[in-house]
């Protein structure tokens, strides 16, 4: 499973959330929150991915992540300070939305919150196989100049 395919930091604010039924969480609310943050217009940022429960080289380790235009340009561990090979991998802060989207399409998204000030997607818990469930986690906005 690609790292990508499994992402993003503790909430600020939890704006959605479900019980135990995936059906709980709906598209368009996603889709009002995507809305939201696109808004920002941000191209510059730097942000702290970090997974927890999936069968992955980094979980629970936090990986400083900096994208340039839509692209992830480098990914730190932030633990041992050395930067990772293939950045590309993670994702930005919209590819959270399309994770999140997916994941509610195939009934694997168990909770969603939101940062209260950006509106990105700051913790999804996604439902799966023992060794595919877990969450995804972003934290620390950075605006770049």
């Amino acid at each position: 499973m690609r790292v990508a395919a499994v992402i993003a930091t503790l909430s600020l604010a939890p704006l959605l959330a479900c019980g135990d039924a995936p059906t709980a969480i709906r598209r368009q609310d996603l889709e009002a929150e995507r809305a939201a943050w696109t808004t920002h217009h941000l191209t510059r940022y730097a942000y702290v991915y970090e997974t927890t429960g999936f069968l992955i080289n980094t979980p629970g380790r936090p990986i400083g992540l900096v994208v340039v235009n839509d692209s992830v340009a480098s990914a730190q561990d932030m633990t041992t300070d050395s930067l990772l090979p293939a950045a590309s991998a993670f994702p930005t802060l919209d590819a959270l939305f399309d994770q999140a989207e997916a994941a509610l399409a195939a009934g694997a998204l168990r909770a969603i919150t939101f940062d209260a000030t950006f509106g990105y997607p700051s913790r999804m818990d996604l439902a799966g196989p023992p060794d595919a469930s877990g969450s995804i986690l972003a934290s620390n906005l950075e605006l770049l100049p």
